[in-house]
C-alpha cells in the first residue's frame, strides 16, 4: 500500500485523473502528507541554520519602516534562532494539518450542495493530493538556501513565487505578500482539484472549475480590496 502511494505521488502528476478515480476508494493520504510536512519541516531548519541573523534582523526591521522603536526592539529580541526554529517547525506541521482541514471541509460543504456523498476523511485525502505540486518547489528553495551564503529572506525563498518570477516588488510595496503568496504550484493545484472534482463528482467541468477556483477568488479578492482601500 504504501509502495502504490509512492507511485500515486508521481501518477497524480502525469496522469491525474485515472489517479483520481482510483484514489476516490481509498485515498491512501497518509505518505503524500507525511512528505508534504518532512519536506515543509526540513527546509525551514535547513534555511534557518544557514542564515546570518544579524543580516535578516537588519533586513527585517528596515521592511517595517512604520513600526516603533517598541516594535522594533520587539522584532529582535523575537528573532533568535530557537525562537525561530520552534515557531516555523510548528508552524509547518499545524499550518499544513490545519490548510488541509479547512480545505476539506470547503469541499464537505461544496460535495453535499452537488449532492455527492463523501465524507471528510475522504475531502481530506482530496486536499492533499491536490497539494502534491507543492513538493516541485523543494528542490528550488534548496537551490536558494545553497547559494546564499546566509542572506536569504523568506519572501525570497519560493523561487516559484509570482513577486519572484514577475513582479519583483520589495518587501515594503503593499502587493509585494500576496503576489509574493500566489505561486505556480497554487495554479498547478487548482487543476488538479478540477480534475479530481471531476473524478469523484461526474459534474460538469464549469462546475468542477467554479468549485476549485472560488475560494482562491474570496481570499485573494478580499486581500486585494483590503489593499486597494486600506494601504
Amino acid at each position: 500500500m504504501a509502495t502504490q502511494a509512492l507511485f500515486d505521488i508521481g501518477n497524480v502528476i502525469l496522469e491525474p485523473t485515472s489517479t483520481f478515480a482510483r484514489l476516490k476508494d481509498k485515498t491512501r493520504a497518509w505518505l503524500p502528507l507525511f512528505i508534504l510536512i518532512a519536506l515543509s519541516v526540513g527546509i525551514m531548519v535547513w534555511w534557518i541554520s544557514t542564515l546570518d541573523f544579524p543580516w535578516l534582523v537588519e533586513h527585517t526591521v528596515a521592511a517595517q519602516p512604520k513600526a516603533t522603536p517598541e516594535m522594533r526592539a520587539a522584532m529582535e529580541k523575537f528573532m533568535t534562532p530557537t525562537s525561530m526554529m520552534w515557531s516555523s517547525v510548528i508552524g509547518a506541521v499545524l499550518g499544513t494539518l490545519v490548510a488541509m482541514a479547512v480545505s476539506a471541509l470547503y469541499y464537505l460543504v461544496a460535495g453535499k450542495i452537488m449532492g455527492v456523498p463523501i465524507g471528510f476523511g475522504k475531502w481530506f485525502g482530496f486536499s492533499v493530493w491536490t497539494s502534491v505540486p507543492r513538493l516541485l518547489t523543494v528542490p528550488l528553495s534548496a537551490l536558494q538556501i545553497m547559494t546564499s551564503n546566509g542572506r536569504l529572506a523568506p519572501e525570497d525563498l519560493n523561487m516559484a513565487s509570482l513577486n519572484f518570477l514577475l513582479f519583483h516588488l520589495p518587501v515594503t510595496h503593499p502587493w509585494a505578500s500576496l503576489v509574493g503568496s500566489m505561486d505556480l504550484t497554487m495554479f498547478w493545484s487548482i487543476a488538479l482539484a478540477v480534475l479530481g472534482l471531476k473524478a469523484w463528482t461526474g459534474r460538469s467541468t464549469g462546475t468542477c472549475v467554479l468549485v476549485a477556483v472560488l475560494p482562491y477568488l474570496i481570499i485573494y479578492g478580499l486581500w486585494a480590496a483590503k489593499i486597494a482601500f486600506l494601504g
